[in-house]
């Protein structure tokens, strides 16, 4: 018998219904973790108010403190008791200093209310931001080697000549998918009386995803150790980033033999207490 495709006959059932037995969806269903309750708290609770602020993130963060004197720890961040951030005051600076996610990393749907939270309980006069960016991944006009990758900055206000002279702006159609995309974004919104200031670091690693779950800090290893950068490229990121509030730091040394991380002479029960010397 001969058919006619064109004639009309009765819609398939998969056309009008489905089910387990007619078809697969290809599109597997997904958690949202946008609202997501978390617990974001900074303790102690009295932590000094006012100051200027420094925030290093990731692993120029863990990189840049072993070298940086910050002395003992006064305090942490955490997020649903996971200690995410540790908070510093060392004698040679009144700012408060905050090395985030060197050992552990927050999914997205933590970052903004951990940045919140952080500025509400310090309210701090000015904020600088110390982080990395991929060289290899960056947009521009001519591909730049990594060995000539300058620094780069975004801030929430005019910058300086001495920033523009020393660092290049980190422009679009580049993106900043890290914590402290969050930081300058609220600083831009529901705190925009506070100026801050991004520097970045060229990395020439893939920023990876971030994590759909917050792990447990590792204070003891790492899946990889922080890239080696050069003392003079630290040392102009920290002139930069010290300098967007006004102030200065020591001049930074690398410390040899480290692998840019904490001290292995720490002691276990240091960091129970939420003690530790970098």
């Amino acid at each position: 018998m001969d058919v006619d495709p064109l004639a009309d006959t009765v819609p398939p059932r998969y056309a009008v219904e489905s089910d387990d037995e007619d078809e697969f969806n290809p599109l597997p269903t997904t958690v949202s973790y946008l609202d997501h309750v978390t617990e974001v708290k900074l303790i102690p609770d009295n932590l000094l108010q006012g100051n200027n602020l420094v925030i290093a993130t990731g692993e120029v963060a863990k990189y840049w403190a072993h070298g940086a004197n910050l002395g003992v720890q006064i305090g942490g961040g955490y997020v649903n008791n996971v200690q995410v951030g540790l908070v510093f005051n060392p004698s040679w600076t009144k700012s408060i200093i905050i090395v985030s996610e060197a050992f552990t990393r927050l999914p997205v749907w933590a970052m903004h209310q951990y940045a919140s939270t952080i500025f509400h309980a310090l309210m701090p006069a000015k904020v600088a931001l110390l982080d990395t960016y991929s060289a290899p991944a960056y947009i521009s006009e001519k591909p730049v080697p990594f060995e000539d990758a300058p620094l780069r900055y975004l801030a929430t206000y005019p910058v300086d000549h001495a920033t523009k002279s020393k660092a290049e702006p980190f422009a679009p159609p580049n993106i900043l998918q890290s914590t402290s995309a969050s930081f300058l974004s609220v600083l831009s919104t529901t705190r925009s009386q506070t100026p801050g200031a991004l520097i970045l670091v060229p990395s020439p690693h893939i920023d990876p995803s971030s994590p759909k779950i917050l792990e447990p800090s590792n204070f003891f290893q790492s899946d990889k150790e922080p890239f080696d950068w050069s003392e003079a490229t630290i040392n102009l990121a920290q002139d930069l980033v010290f300098g967007a509030i006004n102030s200065t730091a020591p001049h930074w040394v690398r410390h040899t033999g480290s692998g840019g991380g904490t001290s292995s002479a720490r002691k276990k029960n240091d960091v129970r207490e939420g003690g530790m010397y970098i």
